[in-house]
């Protein structure tokens, strides 16, 4: 399915309905877990202050499509950052800086064709993986000269920092709620 049909035919479902256009095949999304939604509300929240303390024009949001420009691929990060949006009804974001997604195991078949093509956006400028099954965050952030690096995060006390949407915290930060 190409992607111009699968936003006609998902614009149509149950609002509380999940698809996402993977390989031009239209795949529900399985309500997430708990742990992966605290998750990813921590991170929405750390990047609105960060933004907020920087002064960017830039809003971090849940499940928002981004515009890829790919023919068969609609991917909705867990968390992205973007431009403040110009209209209240707007669902997708040309330009995103951030992709962050919190990762479990049956979602690792797809990951590396979707971090790829969040590489290949040009305004994106970092990548957060956030595992929910243990404590584990892969950071990849692009230089100015357009290299990625890749730095893995283990350790509560470490900092995944991304100066350029004003993320300061702690790894336990983004797990906050989550730990027994």
């Amino acid at each position: 399915m190409r992607i111009e049909t699968y936003r006609s035919w998902s614009a149509l479902r149950p609002d509380n309905e999940r698809w996402e256009l993977i390989a031009g095949v239209p795949m529900m999304m399985t309500p997430p877990t708990m742990r992966h939604q605290r998750i990813a509300s921590n991170l929405e929240r750390l990047l609105n202050a960060g933004l907020s303390r920087i002064g960017a024009p830039r809003e971090a949001f849940q499940r928002v499509g981004v515009n890829l420009g790919v023919e068969h691929y609609d991917p909705e990060p867990d968390v992205v950052v973007v431009d403040r949006p110009s209209r209240n009804d707007q669902r997708y974001s040309d330009r995103f800086y951030l992709a962050a997604e919190v990762v479990s195991s049956s979602d690792e078949r797809f990951l590396d064709d979707t971090v790829e093509l969040y590489r290949d956006h040009p305004h994106c400028l970092c990548i957060l993986l956030i595992r929910q099954d243990r404590i584990e965050i892969v950071r990849e952030t692009r230089s100015p000269a357009g290299t990625w690096t890749r730095l893995t995060l283990t350790k509560p006390d470490d900092e995944p920092i991304v100066e350029a949407v004003g993320l300061r915290c702690l790894v336990k930060d983004l797990y906050s709620g989550t730990m027994s």
